[in-house]
């Protein structure tokens, strides 16, 4: 008679085990999930950061443009300021 009991036992095994797979696949897949998550993140983050580099180059790129031009533009008023006077 121990043999059904064996086999009660061995099924409950089986079904606890397959469960408990079942379980862990579902954690390994939400892990993978988060996983993916995380690195689309990290990628988003990656871009902004490059996109307010490049922003910031060309700002100060920009500026110091405006510089140059705000420059020759007090050179040239000048050269027609002494150019009138003479």
């Amino acid at each position: 008679m121990s043999s059904p009991a064996h086999s009660d036992l061995s099924q409950n095994n089986t079904k606890m085990l397959s469960e408990q797979c079942h379980e862990m696949q579902q954690w390994h897949e939400e892990q993978q999930q988060s996983l993916l998550q995380l690195q689309e993140a990290a990628e988003a983050h990656r871009a902004e950061c490059v996109a307010q580099k490049a922003r910031r180059k060309a700002e100060a790129k920009a500026k110091k443009e405006a510089e140059r031009q705000r420059v020759a533009e007090k050179k040239e008023r000048k050269r027609r300021m002494v150019e009138y006077l003479q």
